[in-house]
């Protein structure tokens, strides 16, 4: 957990507003059909795989403890099993920070561009050294998927160039749900990304964003006109947390798209600018866990040794 550590202290550093960290100027999606995504969740099955093993393994030795022939501890398959996991939990976050290579597509909220990690035709780069292009060139679409993951038929969002056949390489499959049976999702995604590079509005009301809202300066300003609290979401406990996002969820599945495109005034529900009083902090959710040290402790030194994570 050395390495973790030291990362964690990293990212305590203030972001600075033109660093792509800025997620109050910079909405990234990680490029879903990205082959690099099986070397960081490969050796995650792969450790469970081994560890599953290793237990199979140790009931038959302890079995064999019973019988006329028992069987020598198998420490040759179980403690590589062990040391694979441990090896991988502090070996991760540097293979997906500064080994591997970010495929990303990410919207730039300042410049008004969208921006692709990896090399497009006939692209001009911005000041990070990737490909750019005017929000205005870029079109979003939905399709059927050809993976089901193992439960019917889901979708998929897809961005790309209007004049692909020029710029070869502006496209990526945009990850949404982990299970977007429903279509809603992937047009509920795109909404996000036009309300975020509206500059008439401020920057969207969530977690992920608010310590970065001070960067952007109309939402800097709306907060200070409304005495918005600072550390709203970051004092909310985890359960009201997932409490409000299934709220939303619910309110997504449902809502009709195609309508409110068509009749707008019908389907326009009110904007939530004031979570926190549309959600005020629970507090009887929020009350310190009393587990005893030692089992917390525990459970996370299984999930270390068995997975890796």
């Amino acid at each position: 957990m050395i390495v973790r550590f030291l990362l964690e202290k990293e990212d305590n550093k203030k972001v600075k507003p033109q660093s792509l960290d800025n997620e109050g100027r910079y909405l990234g999606f990680h490029n879903a059909g990205d082959w690099t995504l099986g070397l960081t969740l490969g050796p995650i099955l792969l450790g469970v795989t081994g560890s599953i093993v290793s237990v199979i393994f140790f009931g038959v030795w302890f079995y064999s403890q019973f019988t006329s022939t028992p069987e020598d501890f198998p420490f040759w398959f179980v403690l590589p099993a062990i040391g694979f996991n441990l090896f991988f939990l502090n070996f991760s976050p540097i293979l997906a920070r500064y080994i591997l290579p970010k495929r990303e597509v990410y919207f730039d909220r300042q410049n008004q561009t969208v921006n692709f990690t990896w090399s497009v035709d006939n692209a001009e780069k911005n000041e990070h050294g990737h490909s750019t292009f005017p929000f205005s060139d870029i079109e979003a679409f939905y399709a059927k998927a050809n993976h089901s993951q193992g439960h019917g038929v889901t979708h998929a969002m897809y961005i790309a160039h209007k004049d692909y056949e020029n710029h070869h390489g502006a496209f990526s499959e945009i990850r949404v749900k982990d299970n977007p049976q429903n279509p809603n999702y992937c047009k509920y995604t795109w909404e996000r990304v036009v309300r975020f590079m509206d500059l008439s509005k401020r920057l969207v009301d969530s977690p992920e964003i608010e310590p970065f809202r001070h960067l952007d300066p109309i939402t800097r300003d709306f907060d200070k006109q409304n005495n918005r609290p600072e550390k709203y979401w970051r004092l909310m406990s985890y359960k009201q947390m997932k409490q409000i996002e299934e709220e939303l969820d619910d309110d997504i599945y449902r809502f009709n798209f195609d309508g409110a495109i068509t009749n707008p005034k019908r389907w326009a529900n009110k904007e939530i600018t004031k979570p926190w009083d549309k959600w005020p902090i629970d507090e009887s959710l929020n009350k310190p866990d009393n587990t005893p040290y030692w089992k917390r402790l525990m459970k996370t030194l299984a999930m270390q040794i068995i997975a890796g994570v």
